[in-house]
């Protein structure tokens, strides 16, 4: 069980237990539960946890608080730690036998609940089912429905997206959108860096020319710090709106210091392809590690006329400086030095010291060390490779592997003339650490643009929400998209029968292993990306040494961050 659903399970519990004590007459509050949620909460959120804190948690008058307390700490389920070396002042972790406890309790809720709404009968199994997600929905969607009030036809939404194919459903079927929205659609798509420039334009400009834009993940800390797009809560909060069935990754991604952004409208993981059909043929297993990919890439080079071992996203730039941030990921590093929570990092509380680039670090050095080592086998387009360009090479058959976006897996199941067209076989990113695998989570996210008139706001948002809606998602999916958002969604039988990857990313999301924090949502993640697009390009063109480009990359960005402030 991940944290994200261990923390909906506790919000369920604290909820329900409201119902009885605070609205009714029918239970007491019980001091002992409000302090071992609070406690696991805190536990969870990699967040301080005082006996000041636990006593006003426990929701008793003071010196009940403090026997409970008391009693929860000689039962061994609480550890009472020194925070100085007077010893007068403590604070308060879940013991083991607290967090085994817990955690054998939510199990149990949760297989109660699956079982009572029929999600783990039938020979499935518990973890098929996501604490929280909407399941109880129809499983098979229907064809998306006409807005009940359009929007009207005397308005215009313009919607500025990439060329991904969520967005170019939307443009291909534009007419259809018009009609399910009452009004005129019109959906305008640009190439990634040339999003973010319009995007950055539009906040120029004194009335927005857009209504709403997509924005991709990384970019939320920036546009939300530079007042570029408009938070959503007060929307949310009018329209009671319900986010629990998306995905956390993309939704928690979408969010920047406690307020929404965004609602996941195109999430993508990034994974390995591989040709398992020429792995078959070698006697090769499908790489778990790093050193694997690097052995399979050597096996596998050369050992078909014009076949390369792996084809890389190594083009100067963009493409070049992402590949490298989330290879740092798989050796155990973000790009800055995030706080730990739990075995992953935390992305939603950002803070001084936290800024400060590991660029020069030891997975820096692991990463670059690979990347060179690939080389070697890499197809002699990989340096000026992009998304696009890499898996077109990998589904020519010009290549063994790659590294790419799942978003981006219809242009081999979708071409008939592809060898690699049933035959590849996705996998989570390939571990360089020894931890479990962890797949960087991009792709889009819609958001609002500052500056809209009220009415106009209250139009995008409309808009807004249908487009995010299952059976909206569902209808992408229908016409090529291998990706959705949503639980329900990927639960459609016949959403998971267009594609098996749709199920395996969506069970990669219950398993934890899709995270934002190999790309933090930054406001300085742009510049990054700049920097590190010119000097690892050149490290791999022999221009710059490993160690030169490392520090050249480090000394930029940190004089980003000191030019910040943020340290």
């Amino acid at each position: 069980m991940t944290r994200e659903e261990l923390l909906r399970i506790l919000t369920f519990v604290d909820t329900t237990r409201q119902l009885s004590e605070k609205r009714t007459d029918l239970a007491a509050v019980d001091a002992r539960w409000n302090i071992i949620s609070y406690a696991m909460r805190r536990h969870l959120e990699g967040k301080l946890l005082t006996m000041t804190s636990a006593a006003s948690a426990a929701d008793v008058p003071y010196g009940t608080a403090m026997r409970r307390l008391g009693e929860l700490i000689d039962a061994g389920y609480l550890i009472k730690r020194a925070k100085s070396k007077t010893g007068k002042s403590f604070s308060l972790h879940p013991s083991r036998k607290m967090i085994e406890e817990v955690e054998s309790f939510a199990l149990q809720l949760k297989a109660t609940v699956g079982a009572t709404f029929g999600f783990t009968t039938d020979g499935g199994s518990i973890e098929d089912f996501y604490f929280g997600g909407y399941y109880m929905a129809s499983r098979i969607l229907p064809y998306p429905n006409a807005m009940r009030v359009g929007v009207g036809y005397d308005h215009k939404i313009r919607i500025l997206s990439p060329a991904d194919p969520t967005f170019k459903t939307l443009s291909d079927f534009s007419s259809n959108l018009d009609e399910m929205c009452g009004t005129n659609v019109e959906i305008v798509n640009l190439a990634l860096d040339d999003l973010h420039q319009e995007i950055m334009a539009n906040a120029g400009r004194a009335n927005s020319s857009y209504d709403l834009v997509a924005i991709d993940l990384p970019w939320v800390g920036q546009l939300a710090e530079e007042q570029v797009i408009t938070p959503l809560n007060s929307f949310m909060q009018t329209d009671r709106y319900n986010p629990s069935d998306f995905h956390s990754g993309p939704y928690k991604g979408s969010a920047w210091h406690g307020m929404q952004y965004g609602l996941p409208i195109q999430p993508t993981a990034e994974l390995l392809f591989c040709r398992q059909d020429l792995f078959d043929e070698a006697g090769l297993s499908i790489p778990k590690t790093t050193d694997d990919v690097l052995f399979a890439a050597r096996m596998l080079n050369r050992s078909a006329f014009q076949l390369s071992g792996i084809v890389m996203n190594y083009g100067r730039g963009t493409p070049v400086a992402h590949t490298f941030l989330q290879t740092m990921a798989d050796f155990g590093q973000p790009i800055i030095s995030l706080a730990p929570l739990g075995p992953d990092f935390d992305v939603l509380s950002i803070d001084a010291e936290q800024f400060r680039p590991m660029i020069q670090s030891e997975a820096g050095r692991q990463a670059a060390e690979y990347l060179l080592e690939l080389l070697q086998y890499a197809h002699p387009d990989s340096l000026r490779c992009n998304w696009d360009r890499r898996i077109r090479t990998f589904a020519s058959g010009q290549a063994a592997m790659t590294y790419g976006w799942s978003i981006r897996a219809g242009l081999i199941e979708n071409d008939d003339a592809s060898p690699a067209k049933g035959n590849t076989t996705y996998t989570g990113h390939p571990t360089g650490c020894g931890r479990g695998p962890i797949s960087p989570i991009g792709g889009f996210s819609l958001a609002m643009p500052s500056g809209l008139s009220e009415d106009r706001q209250r139009r995008s948002w409309k808009v807004m929400e249908y487009l995010t809606r299952p059976e909206m998602l569902k209808w992408y999916v229908q016409n090529g998209n291998i990706t959705s958002p949503r639980f329900s969604t990927n639960a459609d039988p016949e959403v998971q029968a267009i594609n098996p990857l749709i199920g395996q990313i969506d069970a990669m999301e219950r398993r934890g292993e899709l995270q934002t924090w190999p790309r933090p949502p930054i406001p300085e993640f742009s510049s990054i990306v700049s920097i590190l697009g010119e000097t690892i390009f050149q490290m791999l063109q022999g221009e710059l040494s490993m160690p030169d480009a490392l520090k050249k990359a480090q000394d930029a960005a940190d004089r980003l961050m000191r030019e910040n402030g943020r340290y």
